[in-house]
C-alpha cells in the first residue's frame, strides 16, 4: 500500500502551520501528532471532502476564501475576517491552516498574520513563507492586498 505524502510546514514552530486540506484521518493522525489543536479551512465546502472526524478532534473553522478558479480575487474585509478567526484560534494552540493545495489562500492568510502580527512587510512575510513552505504562490492582486491590512 502507497500512502500519499501529507505536507506540512511550521510557520511558527508549535504556533502556527500550513498545507493542503487534510484528506484523511492518517492526516488528521499527522495534525495531532504535531500538536495541532485548531484547523482553519479556507476552502467552501465542495472543494475538499472534509473527514468525518475532524470536528471530534480539533477546533474547526471555515472562512471561505476564492481563488484563481473563482474569478474574483478576495477583498480586504474577506481577508481581514479569516486573520481575526486564525488569532481566536490560536488563543486554544497550534492552528494549521489550509485551502485545497496550499498554494494562494492560505500562504496568503499566514503571511497576512505575520504582516498584521509580527510587523514584517508583505515583501518580507512572501519571502518567508516561500523558503519555509516551498509552492507559495499567490497571485499578484492576493499579495497586494497585504499592503492595505
Amino acid at each position: 500500500m502507497i500512502k500519499k505524502y501529507f505536507r506540512f510546514n511550521w510557520v511558527l514552530v508549535e504556533e502556527l502551520a500550513i498545507g493542503p486540506a487534510p484528506k484523511d484521518l492518517n492526516h488528521l493522525n499527522i495534525l495531532k501528532q504535531k500538536g495541532i489543536v485548531s484547523i482553519l479551512s479556507l476552502c467552501n465546502e465542495d472543494e475538499t471532502n472534509t473527514p468525518e472526524s475532524l470536528n471530534e478532534l480539533f477546533s474547526y473553522k471555515r472562512i471561505p476564501l476564492p481563488d484563481h478558479r473563482s474569478g474574483r480575487l478576495p477583498d480586504l474585509e474577506e481577508l481581514k475576517k479569516a486573520i481575526n478567526v486564525l488569532e481566536k484560534l490560536k488563543l486554544e494552540g497550534p492552528v494549521f491552516v489550509h485551502c485545497v493545495a496550499a498554494m494562494e489562500r492560505s500562504p496568503l492568510v499566514c503571511m497576512g498574520w505575520l504582516v498584521k502580527m509580527h510587523n514584517l512587510n508583505p515583501q518580507e512575510a512572501l519571502e518567508y513563507l516561500m523558503q519555509i513552505h516551498p509552492g507559495t504562490n499567490p497571485l499578484a492582486g492576493q499579495f497586494n492586498l497585504l499592503g492595505k491590512l
